[in-house]
């Protein structure tokens, strides 16, 4: 794993530190398990308390954090410095220039980058692209004329029908399906692409036709077993956790964040910015900067005064029940 002093961190990490730029840092960790030698972030304030009683030998902290802790590095986003600490750690973590395996079938019209590692039992058709550097764990097939750009990681059992494209740095996770759900010959556009820096979970289905194109855009973390459906637009840098189900042709704007088990139907469109609360059903569009909850979604402030007033009949129903008996009593 690389090792940097402090300032060089920063100096690559383009925020500024207090403290020791000297002290060596060998890893990240969050705040509870972090130790000597590591760097841990705090981007909650349920989190500050924590501050005194941390053993990582620096912080991330806000840029307006009033804390005695040394070193810390200043950050308008700590969450993001950290990501990208965590990156700068990891990202050369790759087995390279590994060669084909010799159970692997990869047609004689494939084009085939350098430094690649294409591991036991891999299929690839024919007109196909592998870019330098790029990774096929055991078991993936690449689709006619599908392209897979520069330093991907495709892990076990991923497949990329024909005519899809595969962004640089990209990586799918065990058990991936990126194309038409019928293999079909490769069309002049291509079902599904990926653009650059996509992560994909485990066990992701993302579906696409030559006449409705998938677009997943740059910068998209997807979490495990998530459905999108053909003709959907992502915008770049969303997050999509865990269990979505996302139907035909939704548009996404840059930088929404969907929660856990959310449902999405057909045709919807969620602005920019816009934030989806765990299972949710969303059936009309979202505006952007909006936070929506609910089944069905709607908006956060409107949802929490329903949830309340539903924890509150228990208590109305007794009442009535009182007065009923109490008329009941008179009448008799």
């Amino acid at each position: 794993m690389p090792k940097f002093t402090l300032q060089e961190l920063c100096e690559k990490l383009g925020e500024p530190f207090e403290g020791d730029g000297s002290i060596q840092i060998m890893g990240v960790a969050e705040i509870d398990s972090a130790k000597e030698g590591e760097i841990s972030f705090v981007a909650n304030p349920k989190y500050v308390a924590k501050i005194p009683i941390c053993r990582a030998s620096a912080l991330i902290v806000h840029k307006d954090l009033d804390t005695d802790f040394r070193p810390v590095i200043r950050s308008s986003n700590p969450y993001l410095t950290f990501t990208q600490a965590l990156y700068l750690f990891h990202k050369d973590q790759r087995k390279l220039s590994g060669g084909i395996h010799p159970s692997c079938h990869v047609d004689p019209s494939v084009q085939l980058g350098e430094d690649i590692t294409i591991m036991p039992h891999v299929i690839v058709e024919r007109g196909a692209v592998i870019g330098d550097r790029s990774i096929l764990y055991p078991g993936v097939f690449v689709g006619e004329g599908a392209v897979i750009g520069n330093d991907v990681t495709l892990y076990p059992n991923v497949s990329i029908y024909a005519g899809c494209r595969v962004g640089d740095q990209s990586i799918l996770h065990a058990g991936c399906r990126i194309g038409p759900i019928n293999i079909q010959p490769a069309a002049e556009k291509p079902p599904v692409v990926l653009n650059d820096d996509v992560e994909l979970g485990a066990n992701v289905v993302i579906s696409g036709q030559s006449e409705s194109p998938t677009v997943i855009g740059q910068g998209v973390k997807i979490d495990n077993l998530v459905q999108i459906g053909a003709g959907t637009q992502v915008g770049p840098h969303c997050i999509i956790v865990a269990q979505v189900a996302i139907g035909d042709h939704v548009t996404l704007g840059e930088r929404v964040t969907i929660a856990g088990q959310v449902v999405v139907s057909p045709g919807v469109t969620i602005g920019e910015k816009a934030q989806v609360g765990a299972k949710s059903v969303v059936m009309d569009d979202i505006p952007p900067c909006a936070v929506f909850w609910g089944v069905p979604a709607q908006a956060f402030s409107k949802e929490k005064r329903l949830k309340a007033n539903i924890a509150r009949l228990p208590k109305m129903f007794d009442k009535i029940q009182h007065i009923e008996d109490h008329l009941s009593e008179l009448e008799s």
